[in-house]
């Protein structure tokens, strides 16, 4: 009985973790928050989709959008603002990758000022409202880079 149980607790265990990260998924960019909780970009096998997951390995509170298909890239949007020229030109360096879903507007974001050598990433939570929440990622955990997303022809972008 006792190793039914411990095979139940560690088959459960590890579908739970599959929840944020498939099992055949690429992590394209992910941080965690304060609280613990990670937003998460994914890739499906072969780039054959693109999805966001808020949440634990334990829960996940939020996935976007619902069919894993190929159309779900068309569902982001990608946007960047480059000026070079380092702290003399007061270069940017801003990435933002942006969906809408439920009435709200979610926009990841990874900026860089070279005046103040300042970064920051995160994701804005924007209601139609007009209110919005800001939450900042725990550095040390940031995986990826939304640069990546200026070469990918599969994504809408916007200038």
């Amino acid at each position: 009985m006792k190793i039914i149980a411990i095979a139940l607790l560690f088959i459960t265990s590890v579908s739970l973790k599959a929840q944020l990260v498939g099992d055949k998924e690429t992590v394209l960019f992910s941080f965690k928050i304060k609280s613990g909780k990670q937003v998460v970009l994914c890739a499906g096998p072969e780039n054959s989709y693109m999805v966001y997951r808020f949440g634990t390995d334990k829960n996940t509170e939020l996935e976007y959008p619902a069919a894993l298909d190929d159309s779900s890239w068309k569902k982001f949007t990608y946007s960047f603002y480059l000026r070079g020229g380092g702290t003399k030109n007061e270069g940017e360096d801003l990435n933002y990758i942006s969906f809408e879903n439920g009435g709200y507007r979610y926009k990841i974001f990874s900026e860089y000022y070279a005046h103040g050598d300042i970064s920051q990433t995160g994701i804005i939570i924007e209601g139609s409202d007009g209110s919005e929440k800001s939450i900042n990622a725990l550095k040390s955990s940031i995986k990826g880079t939304l640069t990546d997303f200026r070469e990918n022809n599969k994504i809408n972008k916007e200038q």
